[in-house]
């Protein structure tokens, strides 16, 4: 059985999958399965790989797909043809790549523009750009 490439997050089923009242238990590790195995280009994984690896036939792994993607839990297309692709969906949905270096991005500018003076400005004076230290602020309170 090939190895394919998994964004692992260990044994762990989130709690509205495993309490889940639509899906049966198979269902429940296979979208477990799909889930870390869907990386930035998706899951690739066969019908084969899936039975193989769950030890059940294949026409049991396509109930439990059509299942899974009637229920709203998974997308499954077809690309050049030939290439299936699974995603996972909902809140589960793995973010793109490109989204969380984008927002990194916007984190990191937004950091150093506060370090940098867009601060608020406060009583310590006109045009002051930093907060006051907790101690200011306690002798503020106190004297006012």
């Amino acid at each position: 059985m090939e190895r394919l490439p998994r964004d692992f997050k260990g044994v762990w089923i989130p709690k509205e999958i495993w309490l889940s009242d639509q899906l049966s238990l198979m269902e429940k590790v296979l979208f477990v399965e799909i889930h870390s195995l869907d990386n930035e280009r998706g899951c690739y994984a066969s019908n084969r790989y899936f039975a193989a690896f769950f030890g059940v036939s294949e026409r049991q792994i396509r109930t439990y797909l059509a299942s899974l993607k009637e229920e709203g839990f998974i997308t499954v297309s077809i690309k050049n043809r030939y290439e299936r692709i699974i995603r996972v969906v909902g809140k589960y949905a793995r973010a793109k790549d490109e989204d969380i270096r984008r927002l990194r991005q916007q984190q990191a500018g937004l950091v150093h523009k506060w370090r940098m003076g867009g601060r608020k400005k406060t009583s310590m004076g006109v045009g002051s750009k930093r907060y006051p230290t907790p101690e200011e602020n306690f002798h503020t309170v106190i004297h006012e």
